[in-house]
């Protein structure tokens, strides 16, 4: 009678693993809330990163800009106009809006989150702050960026 070889369980314990690893991955940079998108896109303009924070924008407002075009002018407005190469936020208040739209004319959305985001900049010119109105909207189950226009 022959013996049987043994289940190859560490192989599988160890693909297993690397599923759930890369599962988590997606979830830590998907935003899942609508602060979380906003957070992730002010830190990756903090970081210089302006195109990761493009890829967060609703599609409506990267047909507003394209992906080239805000980059070369966000990163002009930070470094050459502001003269800082870096910023902090905050982000201070949510608030659920209702048939809210970006800009006149455009396609209303059901439900949006608005979020008040302070940043601080420290430049050559001394210390300031600006403060946005940002919000976010679901487009395919992920939370979006959108500006107001008006």
């Amino acid at each position: 009678m022959r013996r049987r070889k043994p289940f190859p369980l560490i192989p599988i314990v160890m693909i297993g693993a690397a599923i759930l690893l890369l599962i988590g991955l997606f979830h830590l940079f998907t935003p899942s809330s609508p602060k979380k998108a906003v957070q992730l896109f002010y830190t990756a303009e903090q970081t210089g990163n302006f195109s990761g924070a493009w890829d967060l924008f609703h599609p409506l407002m990267q047909d507003r800009f394209t992906k080239n075009a805000y980059v070369t002018e966000r990163s002009h407005i930070y470094m050459s106009h502001y003269g800082v190469t870096t910023f902090s936020f905050e982000i201070l208040k949510e608030k659920k809006v209702r048939r809210w739209r970006m800009a006149k004319g455009a396609p209303v959305f059901n439900e949006a989150r608005l979020i008040k985001v302070r940043q601080t900049f420290k430049s050559k010119f001394g210390t300031f702050d600006v403060m946005q109105d940002v919000y976010a909207v679901k487009e395919k189950g992920d939370w979006k960026i959108v500006w107001q226009f008006e």
